[in-house]
Protein backbone atom coordinates (compact mmCIF):
# COMPACT_ATOMS: atom_id res chain seq x y z
CA UNK A 1 0.00 0.00 0.00
CA UNK A 2 1.19 3.50 -0.86
CA UNK A 3 0.41 6.88 0.64
CA UNK A 4 -3.16 8.25 0.50
CA UNK A 5 -3.87 9.92 -2.85
CA UNK A 6 -6.80 11.63 -4.56
CA UNK A 7 -7.35 13.01 -8.06
CA UNK A 8 -10.43 14.83 -9.40
CA UNK A 9 -11.61 16.26 -12.71
CA UNK A 10 -13.93 19.14 -13.49
CA UNK A 11 -15.17 17.72 -16.80
CA UNK A 12 -13.81 17.38 -20.32
CA UNK A 13 -15.08 19.60 -23.13
CA UNK A 14 -14.62 23.09 -24.50
CA UNK A 15 -12.44 25.58 -22.64
CA UNK A 16 -14.33 27.71 -20.13
CA UNK A 17 -14.67 31.46 -20.82
CA UNK A 18 -11.59 33.39 -19.77
CA UNK A 19 -13.49 35.25 -17.05
CA UNK A 20 -14.49 31.96 -15.37
CA UNK A 21 -11.16 30.16 -15.48
CA UNK A 22 -9.62 31.49 -12.23
CA UNK A 23 -12.79 30.68 -10.28
CA UNK A 24 -12.99 27.18 -11.75
CA UNK A 25 -9.36 26.58 -10.82
CA UNK A 26 -9.99 27.76 -7.26
CA UNK A 27 -13.14 25.67 -7.03
CA UNK A 28 -11.44 22.47 -8.14
CA UNK A 29 -8.47 23.05 -5.84
CA UNK A 30 -10.76 23.78 -2.90
CA UNK A 31 -12.76 20.61 -3.54
CA UNK A 32 -9.63 18.45 -3.62
CA UNK A 33 -8.28 20.19 -0.52
CA UNK A 34 -11.43 19.12 1.35
CA UNK A 35 -11.01 15.54 0.22
CA UNK A 36 -7.31 15.66 1.08
CA UNK A 37 -8.15 16.73 4.62
CA UNK A 38 -10.24 13.59 5.04
CA UNK A 39 -7.31 11.42 3.93
CA UNK A 40 -4.78 13.32 6.05
CA UNK A 41 -6.91 12.60 9.11
CA UNK A 42 -6.92 8.88 8.38
CA UNK A 43 -10.37 8.90 6.78
CA UNK A 44 -11.75 6.51 4.19
CA UNK A 45 -11.30 6.86 0.43
CA UNK A 46 -15.10 6.86 0.04
CA UNK A 47 -15.50 9.82 2.40
CA UNK A 48 -12.73 11.67 0.57
CA UNK A 49 -14.22 11.32 -2.91
CA UNK A 50 -17.76 12.09 -1.74
CA UNK A 51 -16.53 15.20 0.10
CA UNK A 52 -14.70 16.34 -3.04
CA UNK A 53 -17.69 15.81 -5.31
CA UNK A 54 -20.11 17.54 -2.92
CA UNK A 55 -17.96 20.68 -3.17
CA UNK A 56 -18.13 20.54 -6.97
CA UNK A 57 -21.90 19.89 -6.94
CA UNK A 58 -22.34 23.03 -4.85
CA UNK A 59 -20.26 25.18 -7.22
CA UNK A 60 -22.42 26.65 -10.06
CA UNK A 61 -19.43 26.69 -12.44
CA UNK A 62 -19.48 22.88 -12.69
CA UNK A 63 -22.07 20.73 -14.42
CA UNK A 64 -23.27 18.73 -11.42
CA UNK A 65 -25.75 19.44 -8.66
CA UNK A 66 -26.48 23.17 -8.55
CA UNK A 67 -25.31 24.40 -11.95
CA UNK A 68 -26.34 21.30 -13.91
CA UNK A 69 -27.26 21.85 -17.54
CA UNK A 70 -30.92 21.66 -18.56
CA UNK A 71 -32.96 19.36 -20.75
CA UNK A 72 -34.83 20.63 -23.80
CA UNK A 73 -37.76 21.21 -21.46
CA UNK A 74 -35.68 23.43 -19.17
CA UNK A 75 -35.35 20.98 -16.26
CA UNK A 76 -32.45 19.53 -14.33
CA UNK A 77 -32.07 15.73 -14.44
CA UNK A 78 -28.97 14.51 -12.61
CA UNK A 79 -27.09 11.21 -12.40
CA UNK A 80 -24.43 10.17 -9.87
CA UNK A 81 -22.74 7.07 -8.51
CA UNK A 82 -20.13 5.81 -6.07
CA UNK A 83 -18.12 2.61 -6.03
CA UNK A 84 -15.71 1.28 -3.42
CA UNK A 85 -13.23 -1.54 -3.18
CA UNK A 86 -12.80 -2.05 0.58
CA UNK A 87 -9.73 -3.99 1.61
CA UNK A 88 -10.54 -7.13 3.62
CA UNK A 89 -8.89 -7.55 7.00
CA UNK A 90 -6.59 -10.53 7.32
CA UNK A 91 -8.55 -13.70 7.95
CA UNK A 92 -11.92 -12.05 7.38
CA UNK A 93 -14.41 -13.69 5.04
CA UNK A 94 -17.47 -12.06 3.53
CA UNK A 95 -20.78 -14.01 3.63
CA UNK A 96 -21.61 -15.35 0.18
CA UNK A 97 -18.09 -14.97 -1.20
CA UNK A 98 -16.44 -18.19 -2.34
CA UNK A 99 -12.92 -18.73 -0.94
CA UNK A 100 -10.18 -16.88 -2.78
CA UNK A 101 -12.45 -14.29 -4.41
CA UNK A 102 -10.03 -11.43 -3.83
CA UNK A 103 -8.54 -9.03 -1.34
CA UNK A 104 -11.27 -6.39 -1.60
CA UNK A 105 -15.04 -6.23 -1.18
CA UNK A 106 -16.82 -4.32 -3.96
CA UNK A 107 -19.82 -2.08 -3.25
CA UNK A 108 -21.63 0.45 -5.43
CA UNK A 109 -24.68 2.67 -5.61
CA UNK A 110 -26.11 5.17 -8.05
CA UNK A 111 -29.05 7.37 -8.93
CA UNK A 112 -30.37 8.64 -12.26
CA UNK A 113 -32.92 11.25 -13.32
CA UNK A 114 -33.09 12.98 -9.94
CA UNK A 115 -34.32 16.58 -9.71
CA UNK A 116 -35.08 17.17 -6.02
CA UNK A 117 -31.81 16.23 -4.28
CA UNK A 118 -29.31 18.99 -3.64
CA UNK A 119 -26.34 16.59 -3.70
CA UNK A 120 -26.95 13.55 -5.91
CA UNK A 121 -23.67 11.93 -4.84
CA UNK A 122 -25.09 11.56 -1.32
CA UNK A 123 -28.21 9.96 -2.76
CA UNK A 124 -25.98 7.51 -4.64
CA UNK A 125 -24.23 6.65 -1.39
CA UNK A 126 -27.60 6.15 0.31
CA UNK A 127 -28.57 3.62 -2.37
CA UNK A 128 -25.33 1.75 -1.71
CA UNK A 129 -25.63 1.86 2.08
CA UNK A 130 -29.39 1.46 2.58
CA UNK A 131 -30.67 -0.81 -0.21
CA UNK A 132 -29.79 -4.17 -1.78
CA UNK A 133 -29.65 -2.48 -5.19
CA UNK A 134 -26.99 -0.67 -7.19
CA UNK A 135 -29.03 1.79 -9.26
CA UNK A 136 -32.33 3.58 -8.62
CA UNK A 137 -34.02 6.25 -10.72
CA UNK A 138 -36.31 9.24 -10.42
CA UNK A 139 -38.92 9.27 -7.66
CA UNK A 140 -37.65 6.02 -6.11
CA UNK A 141 -34.14 7.43 -5.78
CA UNK A 142 -35.48 10.66 -4.29
CA UNK A 143 -37.54 8.67 -1.79
CA UNK A 144 -34.38 6.93 -0.54
CA UNK A 145 -32.64 10.30 -0.30
CA UNK A 146 -35.49 11.72 1.78
CA UNK A 147 -35.49 8.70 4.11
CA UNK A 148 -31.74 9.14 4.55
CA UNK A 149 -32.34 12.70 5.74
CA UNK A 150 -30.56 14.30 2.81
CA UNK A 151 -31.07 17.92 1.80
CA UNK A 152 -33.99 18.08 -0.62
CA UNK A 153 -35.10 21.00 -2.79
CA UNK A 154 -37.51 22.05 -5.51
CA UNK A 155 -36.27 21.34 -9.06
CA UNK A 156 -36.07 25.04 -9.92
CA UNK A 157 -33.69 25.62 -6.99
CA UNK A 158 -31.05 23.60 -8.82
CA UNK A 159 -31.05 25.90 -11.86
CA UNK A 160 -28.22 28.42 -11.81
CA UNK A 161 -28.36 31.67 -13.76
CA UNK A 162 -25.47 30.46 -15.89
CA UNK A 163 -27.31 27.23 -16.80
CA UNK A 164 -30.49 29.14 -17.62
CA UNK A 165 -28.62 31.51 -19.95
CA UNK A 166 -27.00 28.60 -21.77
CA UNK A 167 -30.38 26.89 -22.16
CA UNK A 168 -31.96 30.04 -23.57
CA UNK A 169 -29.10 30.38 -26.07
CA UNK A 170 -29.62 26.76 -27.13
CA UNK A 171 -33.37 27.19 -27.51
CA UNK A 172 -32.84 30.34 -29.59
CA UNK A 173 -30.58 28.46 -31.97
CA UNK A 174 -27.36 30.01 -30.72
CA UNK A 175 -25.80 26.59 -30.24
CA UNK A 176 -22.20 27.81 -30.37
CA UNK A 177 -22.88 30.27 -27.55
CA UNK A 178 -24.65 27.59 -25.55
CA UNK A 179 -22.01 24.86 -25.68
CA UNK A 180 -18.73 26.61 -26.44
CA UNK A 181 -17.72 26.32 -22.80
CA UNK A 182 -19.57 23.08 -22.08
CA UNK A 183 -17.95 20.91 -19.45
CA UNK A 184 -19.36 17.57 -18.42
CA UNK A 185 -19.31 15.33 -15.43
CA UNK A 186 -17.24 15.90 -12.30
CA UNK A 187 -15.56 13.06 -10.47
CA UNK A 188 -12.91 11.95 -8.02
CA UNK A 189 -10.99 8.78 -7.20
CA UNK A 190 -8.86 7.99 -4.15
CA UNK A 191 -6.92 5.40 -2.20
CA UNK A 192 -6.62 5.72 1.58
CA UNK A 193 -4.00 4.69 4.13
CA UNK A 194 -5.73 1.33 4.64
CA UNK A 195 -5.68 0.37 0.96
CA UNK A 196 -9.36 1.04 0.30
CA UNK A 197 -10.17 2.50 -3.14
CA UNK A 198 -13.16 4.61 -4.17
CA UNK A 199 -14.63 6.44 -7.16
CA UNK A 200 -17.41 9.03 -7.32
CA UNK A 201 -18.98 10.63 -10.39
CA UNK A 202 -21.78 13.21 -10.71
CA UNK A 203 -23.31 15.08 -13.64
CA UNK A 204 -26.12 17.19 -14.96
CA UNK A 205 -25.66 15.44 -18.31
CA UNK A 206 -25.53 17.00 -21.76
CA UNK A 207 -26.81 20.50 -22.51
CA UNK A 208 -30.11 20.33 -24.40
CA UNK A 209 -30.53 16.58 -23.83
CA UNK A 210 -33.88 14.82 -24.26
CA UNK A 211 -35.81 14.38 -21.02
CA UNK A 212 -35.09 10.92 -19.63
CA UNK A 213 -31.65 10.63 -21.20
CA UNK A 214 -29.20 8.68 -19.00
CA UNK A 215 -25.48 8.95 -19.61
CA UNK A 216 -22.49 7.00 -18.36
CA UNK A 217 -21.92 8.69 -15.00
CA UNK A 218 -23.98 6.31 -12.87
CA UNK A 219 -23.19 3.20 -14.92
CA UNK A 220 -20.70 0.95 -13.15
CA UNK A 221 -17.80 0.13 -15.45
CA UNK A 222 -18.51 3.06 -17.75
CA UNK A 223 -18.55 6.32 -15.79
CA UNK A 224 -16.74 4.90 -12.79
CA UNK A 225 -15.15 1.71 -11.52
CA UNK A 226 -13.07 0.45 -8.61
CA UNK A 227 -11.44 -2.85 -7.71
CA UNK A 228 -8.28 -4.06 -5.99
CA UNK A 229 -6.12 -2.63 -8.79
CA UNK A 230 -7.40 0.94 -8.75
CA UNK A 231 -10.28 3.34 -9.31
CA UNK A 232 -11.40 5.51 -12.24
CA UNK A 233 -13.89 8.27 -13.08
CA UNK A 234 -14.80 9.36 -16.61
CA UNK A 235 -16.22 12.47 -18.24
CA UNK A 236 -17.30 13.34 -21.76
CA UNK A 237 -19.61 11.79 -24.36
CA UNK A 238 -21.56 9.29 -22.29
CA UNK A 239 -22.81 7.30 -25.25
CA UNK A 240 -19.23 6.58 -26.35
CA UNK A 241 -18.02 5.89 -22.80
CA UNK A 242 -20.79 3.34 -22.23
CA UNK A 243 -20.11 1.49 -25.46
CA UNK A 244 -16.55 0.63 -24.44
CA UNK A 245 -17.00 0.38 -20.63
CA UNK A 246 -14.22 2.96 -20.40
CA UNK A 247 -13.48 2.98 -16.68
CA UNK A 248 -13.44 -0.79 -16.27
CA UNK A 249 -11.15 -1.16 -19.26
CA UNK A 250 -8.74 1.39 -17.81
CA UNK A 251 -8.70 -0.16 -14.33
CA UNK A 252 -8.21 -3.68 -15.67
CA UNK A 253 -5.27 -2.36 -17.70
CA UNK A 254 -3.57 -1.35 -14.44
CA UNK A 255 -2.67 -5.01 -14.09
CA UNK A 256 -0.46 -4.65 -17.15
CA UNK A 257 1.18 -1.26 -16.64
CA UNK A 258 1.28 2.20 -15.11
CA UNK A 259 -1.80 4.40 -14.57
CA UNK A 260 -0.69 7.06 -17.06
CA UNK A 261 -0.31 4.43 -19.78
CA UNK A 262 -3.64 2.82 -18.88
CA UNK A 263 -5.46 6.15 -19.10
CA UNK A 264 -3.97 7.09 -22.46
CA UNK A 265 -4.61 3.68 -23.99
CA UNK A 266 -8.21 3.61 -22.78
CA UNK A 267 -9.00 7.00 -24.31
CA UNK A 268 -7.22 6.15 -27.56
CA UNK A 269 -9.04 2.83 -27.87
CA UNK A 270 -12.40 4.50 -27.18
CA UNK A 271 -11.77 7.10 -29.87
CA UNK A 272 -10.70 4.46 -32.39
CA UNK A 273 -13.97 2.57 -31.87
CA UNK A 274 -16.47 5.39 -31.39
CA UNK A 275 -14.85 8.70 -32.42
CA UNK A 276 -16.12 9.96 -29.07
CA UNK A 277 -14.69 12.73 -26.88
CA UNK A 278 -13.90 11.87 -23.26
CA UNK A 279 -11.52 12.10 -20.36
CA UNK A 280 -10.55 9.87 -17.44
CA UNK A 281 -8.70 10.06 -14.12
CA UNK A 282 -7.17 7.01 -12.43
CA UNK A 283 -5.45 6.07 -9.19
CA UNK A 284 -3.87 2.69 -8.58
CA UNK A 285 -3.50 0.79 -5.31
CA UNK A 286 -0.03 2.32 -4.80
CA UNK A 287 -1.41 5.86 -5.04
CA UNK A 288 -0.06 6.60 -8.52
CA UNK A 289 -2.13 8.77 -10.86
CA UNK A 290 -3.15 8.53 -14.48
CA UNK A 291 -5.22 10.96 -16.56
CA UNK A 292 -5.93 11.51 -20.23
CA UNK A 293 -8.48 13.13 -22.52
CA UNK A 294 -9.08 13.96 -26.19
CA UNK A 295 -11.33 17.02 -25.67
CA UNK A 296 -10.33 20.67 -25.96
CA UNK A 297 -9.76 20.89 -22.21
CA UNK A 298 -9.86 18.89 -18.99
CA UNK A 299 -9.00 20.39 -15.62
CA UNK A 300 -7.49 18.14 -12.97
CA UNK A 301 -6.50 18.64 -9.33
CA UNK A 302 -4.74 16.08 -7.16
CA UNK A 303 -3.41 15.34 -3.72
CA UNK A 304 -0.50 13.08 -2.74
CA UNK A 305 2.78 13.37 -0.84
CA UNK A 306 3.57 16.50 -2.87
CA UNK A 307 0.44 18.26 -1.60
CA UNK A 308 -2.53 19.67 -3.51
CA UNK A 309 -1.97 20.94 -7.05
CA UNK A 310 -3.84 21.78 -10.27
CA UNK A 311 -3.17 21.28 -13.95
CA UNK A 312 -4.83 21.74 -17.31
CA UNK A 313 -4.19 18.40 -18.98
CA UNK A 314 -2.92 18.38 -22.56
CA UNK A 315 -5.24 16.52 -24.97
CA UNK A 316 -4.20 13.35 -26.74
CA UNK A 317 -3.94 13.44 -30.53
CA UNK A 318 -6.97 11.97 -32.28
CA UNK A 319 -5.95 9.15 -34.52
Amino acid sequence: MGAPSLIAHGGAGGRAPVAERPARRRGLLAAVARGAEVLRNGGAALDAVVTTVIALEDDPLFNAGYGSVLTTEGRVEMDAAVMVADRKSAGVTVPGDPPGTGTHVLRAGGVVLVSRVRNPILAARAVMDRTPHVLLGGVAAERIARKAGLRMCRPEQLISQRARERWLALMEGRRAAAIADAHGTVGAVAVDAHGNLAAATSTGGVAGKMPGRIGDSAIIGAGLFANALGAASATGAGEAIMKVALCREAVVALGRGRPDDAARRAISAMYAQTRGEAGIVLVDARGRFGYAHNAHAMEVAMFDTLGVRYLLADPLPRR
